[in-house]
Formats: structure tokens, C-alpha cells, sequence
């Protein structure tokens, strides 16, 4: 009934907005994107997962028995109830992709097995989002609610501002809180094993047998990408936001990350950007020749891909051959690559960047150990300057944004830390300590 969509304005901006079966803007989420988000600032990127927010208020709007339409109510003064508030946080909780499933009902007789007085429903059970995703919808619902009943009783403003804050208040009263927020993974689930990487990296390579893609360009294209992840980190919207302009082929070449949001030149209407500070990051002389020998060899055949600066390109004949590599092409290539074989299931771009950053610590513990021993002269990079470090190549404007990306190593480090003090107290029993 509702999808998102996203335009772009003559200058370049890319503006997504709701609508509804119609093909119209809705008009409070527009307002509500317009004036409190776009007006702030706000990246494109976030505007657009807030309009996804609502969207999921708006279903459950649809989904209620009675067919609620708050903008009635909030004009008649009526606003949400803990009951109401209760029911949004339960449904916000949910998988929206399991919404299709629940239209499909189905009697008792059909979807149960009758045991004793009770039935046991063959319906598996909804899935549910992370607590995080869950604690952001809850966010934005509750700005967004005050948001359109202060715009809706503008008359009655001050008979109506308690009743509106409560609402707000106890919508964000409710967002998940503590074990479930704190929940952490392992750390293997997000920097992949380093001999799954090399075996990644391997069957990627332009010459291998187990390469799934036929044509010469597209290998190369897609040997380059993976390889600019996995040497500088990068995320997938700054490597797809990479503008031939932006490599430095010179005796010590880098690329240079860069905003270049809403770019006339780009015809993406989902739009890849990065998020993080600009920088320069230097990358292998073979790499760099490489993208050279895509630009000259492969890319500049194309017409299509001599109307705009970025580098990576789609080879595909059809309409969009030469246009700039799309988000979701990106999603179909490590598909593509995960065929192969199923070790490849944790493979995905931000996982490079995880492991990009693994390396890099175990990097610094090599440089370290080498001028301790004396095989090295120069200076320790002790924590703070880690951490400058890490901040700059990852293009973060904190430095404790990158202890997520450090987690692996810590656990291996407290790991042998751990099992070198029990190799040295020993192991007790029966009262009696043994050597292992």
C-alpha cells in the first residue's frame, strides 16, 4: 500500500519520500522529512531509514482489526494509550518481511495437530529484529508522532503540549533497554577467519577456474573491488562513490575517499556516499596498476561510462551498460561468489572492512615487537596513536568508533593471555595442582 522511493532534483540532491498506492507523497512524512530532518542536515542515507520507520507505524496502522488513521484522531484529541503504545513496540519489534505470510490464514483444521484440549499450530513463530533496530524505529515513531500531532493541533498547541509529550515520552520509555542493547556477537561472525579472506580473494582472482563471472573486464572490475576493501577497509558507498579523479597513480599511489553527495554527474537515484571523514588511503603499486589497466582497457571502450567520472561501471549490455555500479549490484556479485562454495556465507563487504582492521592491529603488534627486539629502529605505536591511527584510515571523527573494529584481536590477545596464566598456575585436582 505504501513503498518508499527516491528522487533526484536538478542540482544532484536525491530526496526519498513515501507514498501511497497512488504514487502520492504522504504528506505529514514529508513534512516530517523536510522540515525536521532535511533542514537539519541530516545525511540522505539516514532520512531515507527514518522514512522506513514510519513506514513500519504506517503498517501497523494497516494491520490493526479496526483501520486506525492517527491524523483523526490526534485532530480530535485523542492520542495513543499504553495499549496502543504496547502494541506498536511489540509490532516494531517484528521482521517486516514476515508480513506477507500473515495474510495467508488458514483454519484450525488445516495449520494444527489436536493434542489433547490444545492445538499446535504449524506457523513458525515471527522473526524479530536486532535491539538496535528496534530501539531506532521506536526513535524515530515516537519524534514523528510528536512531531505530526504538534503540527496537527497547532490551534490547541498549549491545551494540547502535556498530552503530546506524555505520549512521546512513553513511546521512548518503551524502546529496548539494557542485555538486549549490550548483546554482543562473536567476533568471528564479523572478521571472517584470514584463510577464508585469502580463499576469497583467491577464487576472485582474474585467472581462476573457480572465477563465476566468463567476461576478462568483469573480473577485473570485481577482482579490484574486493581488493580495495580488503586493503583499505572501506565501506561500500565510498568505494562506489570512487571517481577516476580520486587515484593517485605517482610513485606512492592512494585513493582519495570522498563526499560527493549529490552529484549531477551520478544517475544513481539511491545514491552511494561515504558517511565518514574524507581521506587519502595508499594502496599496492599492483593494485593501482591494475585499476589503471581497467580504466584504459576496459572501462574507456564503453561510451556510456565516458559521461561520468566514477570508476566502477556496469559491463552488462542493455540500458545501464556503462552506468555507474549500483548498491544492489554489489549484493548480486558476492551472491554470485558465495555459489561457490558455502564458506563463503560470511563473506559480505563490511566484513573486509572488520577484517581490514584485524590485520591492521596485528600489524602494529609485528612493528612493535620488531623494535623491541632491536631488528627495527623507530618509535612504538602505542594506544593513543593506535588509536589516531585506526580513527584517520577509517575516516572517523571519534576515536572510540573503532574499538568495534578491534574486537577479534582483544579476543585473541585475551585469549593467549588467559590460557598462558593457566598453563602457569596449573590445573587443580582433587586439590592437588598438576602441570598441563
Amino acid at each position: 500500500m505504501y513503498r518508499l522511493s527516491a528522487h533526484v532534483f536538478g542540482g544532484g540532491e536525491r530526496v526519498p519520500l513515501l507514498h501511497d498506492a497512488r504514487g502520492l507523497p504522504l504528506f505529514y512524512p514529508t513534512l516530517f522529512a523536510t522540515a525536521k530532518l532535511r533542514n537539519a542536515g541530516i545525511a540522505v542515507n539516514t532520512i531515507r531509514n527514518k522514512l522506513l520507520d514510519i513506514l513500519v507505524l504506517l503498517r501497523w496502522q494497516a494491520h490493526q482489526k479496526s483501520l486506525r488513521d492517527l491524523e483523526l484522531e490526534f485532530a480530535r484529541g485523542e492520542f495513543l494509550t499504553l495499549a496502543d503504545v504496547l502494541s506498536i513496540r511489540d509490532f516494531a519489534s517484528r521482521d517486516m518481511r514476515d508480513l506477507e505470510a500473515d495474510g495467508q490464514s488458514q483454519s484450525a483444521g488445516d495449520s494444527g495437530v489436536k493434542m489433547l484440549e490444545a492445538w499446535i499450530g504449524t506457523v513458525k513463530p515471527n522473526r524479530k529484529v536486532g535491539g538496535q533496530q528496534h530501539y531506532n524505529r521506536l526513535s524515530t515513531i515516537a519524534d514523528y508522532l510528536e512531531f505530526m500531532a504538534d503540527a496537527i493541533c497547532i490551534k490547541d498547541r498549549q491545551k494540547r503540549a502535556q498530552d503530546i509529550a506524555r505520549m512521546a515520552k512513553l513511546i521512548r520509555k518503551h524502546r529496548p533497554k539494557g542485555a538486549s542493547l549490550r548483546r554482543q556477537n562473536d567476533p568471528q561472525d564479523d572478521s571472517p577467519p584470514s584463510e577464508v579472506i585469502d580463499h576469497f580473494l583467491g577464487i576472485i582472482a582474474i585467472d581462476s577456474p573457480q572465477n563465476p563471472f566468463c567476461a576478462q573486464a568483469v573480473r577485473l572490475r570485481n577482482a579490484i573491488m574486493f581488493h580495495l576493501f580488503s586493503y583499505t577497509g572501506m565501506r561500500r558507498g565510498e568505494l562506489l562513490s570512487l571517481r577516476i579523479d580520486q587515484v593517485n597513480f605517482g610513485e606512492e599511489p592512494y585513493v582519495w575517499v570522498r563526499r560527493n553527495q549529490d552529484d549531477p554527474l551520478d544517475s544513481r537515484r539511491n545514491q552511494p556516499s561515504s558517511k565518514t571523514k574524507e581521506r587519502p588511503i595508499p594502496i599496492p603499486d599492483g593494485l593501482a596498476n591494475d585499476i589503471h589497466s581497467y580504466v584504459m582497457k576496459h572501462r574507456a571502450l564503453i561510451p556510456a561510462a565516458r559521461k561520468h567520472p566514477y570508476l566502477f561501471v556496469t559491463h552488462k549490455p542493455g540500458k545501464w551498460c556503462g552506468h555507474p555500479l549500483s548498491l544492489s549490484a554489489i549484493g548480486e556479485i558476492v551472491r554470485d561468489i558465495r555459489n561457490v562454495d558455502p564458506v563463503f556465507d560470511v563473506i559480505h563487504p563490511h566484513a573486509l572492512r572488520h577484517h581490514f582492521n584485524y590485520e591492521l592491529s596485528c600489524a602494529i603488534d609485528a612493528h612493535n615487537s620488531r623494535v623491541r627486539s632491536g631488528e627495527l629502529g623507530g618509535v612504538l605505536i602505542r594506544e593513543g596513536k593506535e588509536l589516531d591511527v585506526r580513527a584517520f584510515l577509517n575516516g572517523h571523527w571519534n576515536k572510540s568508533s573503532g574499538a568495534v573494529y578491534n574486537k577479534r584481536h582483544l579476543r585473541e590477545v585475551s585469549d593467549a593471555a588467559v590460557r598462558e596464566l593457566q598453563s602457569g598456575l596449573g590445573l587443580m585436582v582433587r586439590g592437588k595442582r598438576i602441570s598441563r
